[in-house]
């Protein structure tokens, strides 16, 4: 039994709105801007609940264990441990001479942790992801949904699993996604990359007031720069770039597939196409050709219009395998969108995927985006205070290469990079201010 319910096309665009995206500085050296975890991470870093290793990395591919899971997971929640350090023991595995007694006493009296049949709390060993997901959900009082008998959460979850109404609600508000073949794999130990992305993604959910989780939010900016066209795609997607084209990409390694024009179970591909309409025809002269090729090709379509990017959208639902898009721009061109991806456990998620890079779509006239006119406008705006975070906004791949948090006596100076432009601009936070810019990536200036 498929769990998800999919929503029609001409309404998807309104449900998958965006939030801001949150500018975070790098704080660890082993989780870049680049890391699928490095929002969550340093959305907790700046709330005071992680600090990291000695050494001042994160560590985010090590597994987590039980006693430093249930302390980020308490002290993510807002939960007061003061006045824990005491009492007694709870289990026999957990005195009050540990540094996570307080954490493992008051989890226990809220009924988050229950320890083992034996008795034992068993604080190092690893955790894996129902147990996981347990905690976090009994932490924010969620309510679990009741289950019909023949349900399948995920291929490998069915509905009298222990863990089967944690693994519903999670999947769907987005919070836990599916292993690549499409399963949950509930028993596999957590990372500490994973159990900081599930509480951030439980974290948005609520402040969202039960809104599922946009997986779109955080993932990385794809720029061709030939028609100035961008979205976003899912850190595990491959990039095609040709001349007037580009195809996101992700392989089905499960079957070995070597190419994305062929759907695999588990493959799905966004491949965009710049037309530049030398006829000239219209935007109504080309809905019919198109329509009269899909009726030729295809016989039966579904057709909606929509507005991606500010343009005008012809959509083709040609099946049960993929959505065409013809965003309709400026002098004449139309950016040609097809998606196709394969029928498996996995689909549900490809079809949000896929939803999710569409919905991104952005175009901007070529004038707008040469590489002149912005470098120009980043020396006009050099030491002009209050423009700093303004300018840094004409950019879409900025990275931070490096913090000075001492600065010129004014407080951090960030270095940040820009790989499409090759320039590194040296900003100075508590003036909002662009102190100057080199060409490559350095910090030395």
């Amino acid at each position: 039994m498929k769990i998800k319910k999919y929503i029609s096309t001409a309404l998807f665009i309104a449900l998958f709105a965006a939030l801001a995206p949150i500018v975070f500085a790098q704080s660890f050296p082993d989780v870049a801007q680049d890391s699928k975890y490095f929002t969550s991470v340093e959305y907790f870093k700046e709330k005071g609940v992680i600090q990291g290793y000695t050494d001042g990395t994160f560590r985010p591919n090590q597994e987590a264990n039980r006693a430093e899971a249930l302390k980020i997971i308490v002290l993510a929640s807002s939960i007061d441990v003061a006045g824990y350090e005491s009492g007694g023991n709870i289990f026999p595995d957990v005195t009050e001479s540990d540094w996570f007694y307080p954490y493992v006493k008051k989890a226990k009296e809220l009924n988050i942790v229950e320890g083992y049949k034996d008795g034992y709390f068993k604080p190092i060993q690893v955790q894996n992801v129902a147990e996981t997901l347990k905690m976090i959900l009994a932490t924010n009082n969620i309510s679990l949904p009741t289950l019909e008998e023949n349900t399948l959460v995920f291929p490998d979850v069915p509905a009298n699993l222990w863990y089967a109404p944690y693994a519903f609600y999670a999947k769907e508000k987005h919070i836990i996604e599916p292993q690549g073949d499409g399963t949950m794999n509930a028993g596999r130990t957590i990372t500490r990359g994973e159990l900081i992305e599930i509480m951030y993604r439980m974290a948005i959910v609520k402040e969202n007031g039960g809104t599922p989780f946009d997986i779109s939010t955080n993932w990385p900016l794809e720029i061709h720069a030939n028609h100035a066209f961008k979205t976003k795609r899912p850190f595990d997607w491959k990039v095609v770039k040709n001349e007037d084209e580009i195809v996101f990409w992700r392989q089905d390694n499960i079957n070995h597939q070597s190419s994305y024009e062929v759907s695999f179970p588990f493959s799905a591909s966004v491949t965009f196409h710049l037309d530049h309409n030398k006829d000239g025809l219209s935007q109504s002269s080309y809905t019919e050709n198109i329509e009269a090729t899909y009726r030729s090709n295809f016989g039966s379509y579904q057709k909606n219009t929509l507005s991606l990017s500010g343009y005008p959208t012809l959509n083709l639902n040609v099946g049960s395998d993929h959505d065409d898009y013809f965003v309709f721009l400026p002098e004449n061109r139309v950016l040609q969108v097809y998606t196709s991806y394969g029928w498996s456990d996995l689909t549900d998620q490809l079809v949000d995927e896929i939803r999710g890079i569409v919905k991104n779509i952005e175009y901007t006239p070529y004038q707008q985006t040469s590489s002149s006119n912005i470098l120009s406008t980043v020396r006009e705006r050099i030491l002009v205070e209050g423009m700093g975070q303004t300018t840094m906004s004409l950019f879409t791949d900025l990275a931070n290469i490096e913090t000075d948090t001492i600065g010129v006596g004014t407080g951090p100076i960030d270095y940040f990079y820009s790989a499409e432009y090759d320039v590194t601009l040296k900003y100075e936070r508590s003036s909002d201010t662009i102190l100057d810019m080199q060409n490559g990536q350095t910090s030395a200036f």
